[in-house]
Order: C-alpha cells, then structure tokens, then sequence
C-alpha cells in the first residue's frame, strides 16, 4: 500500500474516532467534551500479522483516551457508558480502516455475542 493510501486511511480511521467519541459525549452530560484522535499508521504494514496487531493496539488505546471522562478536579469517572463506547469507537474505526487483516484480527478479540432465546 502507497504512503498516500495509508493516509487517506488513517484519516478516515481519525474521523471515525472522532464520530463515535461525539456520539458518546451526546449520550453523556450537556456538557461533554467532544474529543478525538488520530491514529497514524503510515509506518505500518498491514500485510504484516505483526503490524496489523500494533495498529489495533494504537486504535484501542485512542478510543480508550477519547472516551474517558474526566472529573474537575482531574479524576477519572467511571462511566458506565465507557465500555460501549471504547467498543463502538474501535469497532467504527477498524471498519473505517477497511482492510480484511484489521477486521479480521478485531473480530478475534471481541467477546463472544450469545443470543438468548425466551423460553417457551
């Protein structure tokens, strides 16, 4: 993939971030701060089983800092919302990244869904 195309890509992958971050900041408080990152990975290759990990690993990190959420005095607030939207956001900018080898690495290290049936 050209540097150019890995670009456009992490910028797309940043845009996404930052959607998601805004979507859970609208489900917070008032006044929520919208927040966003950018995640680069131009020096990636994501060919590469290797590079594939560090990207996921960059793009989990940025999600987890867009949607933390700060008390005034500086403290974490544990949010009950913050796992969803960690989720959401990684979940939004690997699709946004739109590479099979990032999807497919994400998929294996989400948590299994289980549908449940009402019984009968």
């Amino acid at each position: 993939m050209s540097p150019r195309a890995r670009i456009v890509l992490g910028t797309i992958a940043a845009a996404s971030m930052s959607v998601a971050s805004t979507l859970c900041a609208a489900n917070g408080s008032a006044d929520a701060i919208q927040r966003q990152a950018t995640v680069s990975f131009a020096d990636l290759n994501l060919d590469r089983s290797g590079d594939v990990a560090v990207l996921y690993e960059r793009i989990s990190l940025a999600a987890q800092q867009v949607c933390r959420q700060r008390a005034l005095n500086g403290a974490d607030v544990v949010s009950p919302r913050y796992d969803r939207c960690v989720a959401d956001t990684v979940d939004k900018a690997v699709a946004s990244v739109n590479r099979a080898s990032l999807t497919a690495f994400s998929r294996e290290r989400q948590p299994m869904r289980v549908a449940s049936a009402a019984p009968l």
